[in-house]
């Protein structure tokens, strides 16, 4: 399909941005209704899904999409960054399998989370072709994509689960509509040209070489995002599914302060890395220090927020079942900006090159999950998860600035 021409800068952030929060709005609506609907126990299993799919759905990614955009000299081609994804999405899929059979899910649980991991890797194919948008400036193709899949997903699952009460055939009616636009809409508009036959031979050497160059940075995406799953996966084992989906109900409002805190921070991506490559170091820690005290004021404003609103906001969305748990609301609120806070830094750390060196940030995470989740969560339940979150993200955020650190002082 031929591009009518490229949008400005700000185009493209309007369109994305509009998308993603319509999306992932969607999402968290899907984990409210699903309470109001059948209850915490559905909602515990969906939760669940959520978790344990989580890190798999990384390996599904394998944190291509930074290297694709990036690739303006074409080193690999679209097909390439295609193929690549189906190879990573068996990965995936075989990854999640082999969590499920590790925790020894009974087959409800077990069949939810393994279909669960197809709807995620559609996403990750309609994230290889917001790739190729993105590096077309056309994202206003990915911006239409996330409302439609979003909008979509949410009316499919909740048609089907009000007709059936079963969860399982809900999920399978949105992933089934996710592909569908993945393959009907998104990968005919990001008009992908076909190889010729002498490129087309080598395309599975070409698909090797763009996973093995982006290896390290798919492992250290991988344990960062399993450090912060693992005590709610502890919660459920220990606990049961109602208390995983009170939980992640107090919890899920807070998506939206995280997803805010991080979309303020890409724009600033660009600026600093030029500024660190002109080594100019005041401007680059003016920079970030007027981030930080963003997010400080952005902390604030939902603690401020909270106190005033949480218990009326939850009851509202929950029901009266979930006021005796609002008192979680403020450690998760602090969770959500330690995890931006977290993603933002590990940029950071990418920008300045530091990639095998933030191996220690991913095992740290994981050892300090462990280690807490084993302590915390079994004695404290869902107080313990906070503490265990808390303090995994602390570890990694300590190791993160101590490495900006030795950076900044050969600026």
């Amino acid at each position: 399909m031929e591009e009518k021409g490229t949008k400005s800068v700000k185009q493209n952030m309007i369109w994305n941005t509009a998308g993603s929060l319509i999306y992932y709005f969607c999402q968290w609506l899907m984990s409210v209704l699903i309470v109001r609907i059948s209850g915490f126990a559905d909602a515990g299993i969906l939760s669940l899904a959520l978790s344990v799919t989580a890190a798999p759905a990384i390996v599904g990614l394998f944190n291509i999409r930074s290297y694709q955009v990036s690739d303006i000299e074409g080193q690999y081609s679209d097909e390439v960054y295609i193929r690549s994804r189906i190879y990573t999405s068996v990965l995936a899929y075989l990854t999640c399998i082999g969590v499920v059979l590790i925790n020894g899910y009974p087959m409800k649980k077990a069949v939810v989370i393994l279909m669960f991991m197809f709807f995620k890797i559609s996403e990750g194919f309609a994230d290889v072709y917001y790739g190729i948008d993105q590096k077309r400036e056309r994202m206003d193709y990915a911006g239409i994509s996330l409302s439609v899949r979003g909008i979509g997903t949410l009316i499919l699952f909740f048609g089907v689960f009000l007709l059936t009460e079963n969860l399982l055939l809900s999920i399978v009616a949105m992933t089934i509509f996710s592909f569908l636009v993945v393959f009907l809409y998104d990968r005919k508009v990001a008009g992908v040209k076909k190889e010729r036959e002498e490129k087309r031979a080598n395309i599975a050497t070409l698909v090797k070489s763009l996973l093995w160059v982006c290896f390290p940075l798919a492992v250290v995406a991988f344990l960062n995002n399993l450090s912060i799953s693992v005590p709610r996966l502890f919660l459920e084992r220990y606990y049961g599914e109602e208390i995983m989906g009170i939980y992640s109900s107090v919890s899920s409002p807070t998506t939206v302060i995280q997803l805010a805190a991080m979309t303020l921070f890409a724009p600033l991506i660009p600026p600093l890395t030029a500024e660190y490559h002109k080594r100019n170091k005041k401007n680059f820690m003016k920079m970030i220090g007027q981030f930080f005290l963003l997010i400080a004021v952005l902390t604030m404003i939902c603690l401020i927020g909270g106190k005033l609103f949480a218990r009326w906001g939850l009851v509202l969305l929950f029901g009266a079942e979930i006021e005796p748990y609002v008192y979680l609301f403020f450690p998760v609120v602090l969770i959500a900006v330690l995890i931006a806070l977290n993603a933002s830094l590990f940029s950071i750390c990418t920008l300045m090159r530091e990639i095998k060196t933030q191996y220690l940030i991913g095992f740290a995470g994981i050892i300090g999950a462990l280690l807490l989740s084993v302590t915390e969560v079994k004695t404290d339940s869902m107080i313990g998860v906070n503490w265990a979150m808390i303090g995994t993200l602390l570890i990694q955020i300590v190791i993160q600035l101590g490495l900006i650190g030795k950076n900044l002082k050969n600026m």
